[in-house]
């Protein structure tokens, strides 16, 4: 909305030509599995914050090698776990359980039940749907539907999607990127032509390292030593008046 306000009919007529499915949540065909930001640029960024400043062939080779290291470092994790979901999300199916305790959960019929929280809700756990809509949209139990599975009896395991399943975890890691060692990379020949970077003019100020975080994004805060307020700032940068 704020967009429109300050762009008037320019932001409309720009918002008409995009699919509505492309920038609502609520028409988006598949299922986003609870993220609901676009910052992977950001992340990958700041993921190779040091290796950016480097030469494209060198820039290149380090993001190779890091990757590489990655999915070794993940698969070995992975090995480990136990359980059938990853121990994340197995922790939050965890506290989700513990939330819902106290909750007094009637059976309805079939697989509905209706759950007395604060508010109440209506779980299908046979069409895996909640009226608090977090179930569709995350592929996940919410709360609710954890208390409504616990009360039927039923493994809470087998209504969470496989997207969070162990086993779709080390499927995605179980590929490897071997080493390409120096022998086998082409030699510099000093005299072929050399292509130089566009000519570019360095803004003032001093450049940003750190992402932005996105909109509805939780991001850590830190208490001030000086203004004593929890915050992203700390005594060196607080703004606040003495």
């Amino acid at each position: 909305m704020r967009m429109v306000n300050e762009g008037g009919d320019r932001v409309t007529d720009f918002l008409k030509t995009i699919p509505v499915k492309h920038w609502s949540t609520v028409h988006f065909p598949g299922c986003r599995y609870g993220e609901m930001f676009s910052n992977v640029a950001e992340s990958f960024n700041s993921w190779i914050k040091d290796e950016r400043y480097l030469p494209v062939k060198n820039l290149v080779d380090a993001i190779r090698a890091k990757i590489m290291s990655m999915i070794v470092e993940r698969r070995e994790k992975a090995s480990k776990w136990v359980r059938n979901i990853c121990p994340k999300m197995d922790q939050k199916l965890f506290d989700a359980y513990q939330e819902s305790r106290t909750w007094v959960v009637m059976h309805s019929g079939d697989d509905v039940y209706e759950v007395h929280s604060e508010p109440t809700v209506t779980v299908d756990i046979a069409r895996r749907s909640c009226s608090c809509q977090k179930w569709q949209q995350n592929g996940f139990p919410c709360c609710h539907a954890v208390g409504a599975i616990t009360n039927s009896g039923k493994e809470l395991s087998l209504y969470v999607d496989p997207y969070y399943h162990a086993e779709t975890y080390r499927a995605s890691y179980s590929y490897s990127i071997y080493p390409i060692p120096t022998l086998w990379m082409p030699q510099h020949v000093s005299g072929e032509d050399v292509i130089l970077p566009p000519l570019s003019k360095k803004p003032p100020g001093r450049p940003k390292t750190r992402r932005i975080p996105s909109r509805g994004e939780k991001v850590s805060q830190i208490k001030c030593g000086r203004c004593g307020k929890f915050g992203n700032h700390n005594r060196a940068t607080c703004k606040e008046a003495t």
